[in-house]
């Protein structure tokens, strides 16, 4: 073969870099890692980074390698979700990356159809639709079908879609694929829940194309202890913390169009840390007034993009009395 033929078929089959966080999943382990070396998309690199997992994990992560030389395995001292991935895109090699989720399984395709859709639209970033399943039934998923089409759009039309109804199949770090560039200089954030609100913004303002698939290929599997299933804490306020960071992105941007989504999201969530945190504790106390300090600075610039006066007071009402707001709204 010519050089110049096997560069073009280098070009036309890149490495796909697969991230997988394992960490007690030992249970659904298998089931993730065969939906990966099954892909029809063969030329991929499989890092499972086992995150200190205390069961049987590391060892089905060891054996998994010795089946297959594309899966690779790094064991680390416990650090969290965030920590793990962050190990992954420190170690992959590949032109455009995945994340996986290991209690996760993704359809035979899932790699072939997003990275057809990345090369025909010259794309950063792929999203795809999905199955939402629960750990205790297989039966009749749940799909979230984003579109029913190809589309295009750019990255800042993206941004704009990180709210409503539809904001956790554009948010999650999973159902997408991304050019590996763009991680070059972006990583999760360590000890944070909900880490991809912290992140996902920053990847999709970076991109000129992002390109939509109707096709519901990845598999989210709610487990009994997700973070949807557990009961709200204190460090559920993390995502608005990463809605004030947002904020503050936004403004050094100029997507001041986007400053009413962000808001939106922010009194969406009030009422979960209402009826479900004790606001007479001052550790609490003393985090939500950290989080509303750094939304407070936006006052006179997100107000002048909402349409309408009541979204107008309640926003100054969380800036200047976040406390009375919520007695007033939710009667606490």
């Amino acid at each position: 073969m010519h050089n110049k033929d096997h560069l073009a078929v280098r070009d036309a089959q890149p490495l796909v870099s697969v991230i997988v966080p394992v960490y007690k999943v030992e249970r659904q382990l298998d089931r993730c890692v065969t939906s990966l070396i099954g892909q029809s998309y063969r030329n991929l690199e499989i890092i499972l980074v086992d995150d200190g997992s205390p069961d049987g994990c590391p060892q089905k992560c060891d054996e998994w390698a010795s089946k297959d030389p594309r899966v690779s395995v790094i064991h680390q001292s416990n650090g969290g979700l965030s920590a793990a991935r962050n190990t992954g895109i420190d170690a992959m090699t590949g032109e455009y990356v995945a994340f996986v989720d290991s209690d996760d399984y993704v359809e035979p395709d899932y790699i072939r159809l997003m990275l057809e859709a990345a090369q025909a639209n010259n794309a950063e970033v792929v999203i795809c639709s999905i199955h939402q399943e629960d750990d205790q039934t297989v039966a009749s998923p749940d799909n979230h079908t984003i579109t029913d089409h190809v589309t295009t759009l750019s990255g800042r039309a993206c941004l704009a879609r990180l709210g409503g109804d539809t904001v956790a199949d554009y948010v999650t770090a999973w159902n997408k694929l991304y050019a590996a560039r763009l991680w070059k200089t972006i990583r999760f954030p360590v000890g944070k829940l909900h880490e991809d609100e912290f992140t996902t913004y920053r990847i999709l303002a970076e991109c000129a194309t992002v390109v939509l698939v109707p096709d519901s290929l990845y598999h989210y599997v709610q487990n009994a202890g997700s973070i949807m299933h557990t009961e709200y804490s204190i460090r559920n306020l993390d995502r608005i913390e990463a809605w004030a960071q947002r904020l503050r992105f936004y403004r050094k941007r100029g997507y001041t169009e986007l400053y009413a989504v962000t808001f939106n999201l922010i009194t969406w969530d009030m009422p979960h840390a209402v009826k479900s945190l004790d606001w007479n504790d001052p550790v609490i106390k003393r985090r939500l007034r950290e989080i509303f300090s750094q939304i407070k600075p936006f006052s006179p610039e997100v107000m002048a993009h909402m349409n309408g006066i009541k979204p107008m007071i309640a926003y100054l009402l969380i800036c200047l009395c976040p406390f009375r707001f919520c007695q007033l709204r939710y009667g606490r």
